[in-house]
């Protein structure tokens, strides 16, 4: 084996084969060091004679179903102008690790495909080498994510752990990647970042998010001119939430008949009503007849999802303002609680119309995170976990059948 296959084949520079050894499931390279690598790093000299010898063992690429490694011998150099004593630094390693910088990048390219663990497995080293490495790459890629260009966001948080732990995520509307991942979900938590966006994201307009009171706040301390738009399916939600709780409340106060009506009928009411299908309307139609707070709530929450089909800001504040009032004088108190809820947070809610954007990107996103975590049966690194969800974007999730 040459050296120029040492170079070509695997990248390795400043060295001379000189034999090859072959086992049953491995290649051995031996290979020395050669002038090239000769410079006092004090005075630049390239004259120095050898003072001492040890001999280091690096992973390589393998061939085929062959696995590669390269013996290297050291020898610890002596200036002849200045007298200084060093051990050369090779330009094919990458610290004190034990692999070649081609065996890096074969990693991260086999990381495109495969988990940790399988990879880990196929190149016969540890897990955690393999994790460190891709760490080290993913350091590198976000030790700093532009945000000058930064139009729209969007906020939201997810469940990390069970015991009420979660973490936000602060994403690109326009381009779907992560800008910005903290554990917790606090003010305290997400205010520093949004006073990074307010020096740096000049160009930002609106963001999309729940009705937190949490981000609505910090939002408002960080970014008092930025336009904040509630999110749809969250409004939609608080309604969903309103009419369970008075399906609850009339299934505890109906005699046997009443609550055998109410039960298993939860979806009925929930799920928009024209994507039921025939029978299940019938169904739908039965209960609503024979129970009148029902049929209000579940009328006045099909006439909201018309609110965001209105052309103008102003027919979307006049049928707002419509709304409200009928369920105020409604006397159902769930509804009564959602048309003020909705009353107080009118400014967000018709701002859609100044800025059209929701929080469905972040959803999607929220989706992956979970296949990221169900892949890798969990994170215990935080820090290479929050690495990860900055190179989310990336990943592309099909099916195989």
């Amino acid at each position: 084996m040459s050296t120029s296959i040492l170079y070509h084949a695997f990248g390795l520079k400043g060295i001379r084969h000189t034999s090859t050894h072959f086992r049953s499931d491995a290649v051995m390279f031996r290979a020395e060091m050669t002038s090239d690598l000769i410079r006092c790093p004090r005075c630049g000299c390239r004259h120095a004679s050898f003072k001492g010898r040890k001999s280091r063992w690096f992973f390589m690429s393998p061939i085929g179903r062959k696995k590669c490694y390269l013996v290297f011998d050291f020898h610890r150099l002596k200036c002849e102008d200045c007298a200084r004593l060093w051990w050369p630094s090779l330009p094919f390693m990458t610290g004190k690790h034990r692999y070649v910088r081609s065996f890096a990048l074969t990693v991260l390219d086999l990381l495109r495909f495969g988990t940790i663990r399988s990879v880990a497995h196929y190149l016969g080293v540890g897990w955690d080498m393999v994790k460190e490495i891709h760490k080290a790459k993913l350091r590198l890629l976000y030790r700093r994510i532009s945000l000058h260009k930064v139009r729209y966001i969007g906020i939201d948080e997810f469940s990390i752990k069970k015991g009420h732990k979660y973490m936000t995520v602060v994403t690109d509307l326009r381009t779907g990647r992560i800008l910005h991942a903290v554990e917790g979900k606090s003010k305290e938590d997400i205010l520093p970042f949004l006073q990074k966006l307010a020096r740096k994201a000049r160009k930002l307009e609106g963001i999309a998010m729940d009705m937190s009171s949490a981000y609505f706040y910090a939002v408002l301390e960080a970014l008092p001119k930025l336009d904040i738009v509630f999110d749809r399916y969250h409004i939609m939600a608080l309604v969903n939430q309103a009419i369970e709780e008075l399906r609850r409340e009339q299934q505890r106060e109906l005699d046997d008949l009443g609550k055998k009506t109410l039960k298993g009928n939860r979806f009925l009411l929930l799920r928009n009503y024209e994507d039921l299908k025939p029978e299940s309307k019938a169904r739908l139609d039965e209960l609503l007849h024979v129970n009148q707070p029902l049929f209000v709530m579940h009328s006045m929450k099909e006439q909201l999802r018309l609110f965001w089909d209105k052309d103008t800001w102003d027919a979307a504040k006049a049928f707002l303002e419509t709304w409200c009032r009928d369920a105020l004088q409604s006397g159902i108190k769930q509804l009564v609680k959602v048309a003020k809820t909705l009353a107080g947070y009118r400014t967000g809610l018709l701002n859609y119309f100044k800025h059209p954007i929701t929080s469905a990107m972040v959803e999607g996103i929220n989706n992956k995170i979970k296949t990221l975590k169900r892949q890798a049966y969990g994170f215990r690194d935080k820090e290479y976990f929050i690495l990860r969800l900055y190179h989310l974007h990336t990943q592309r999730y099909a099916l195989t059948g």
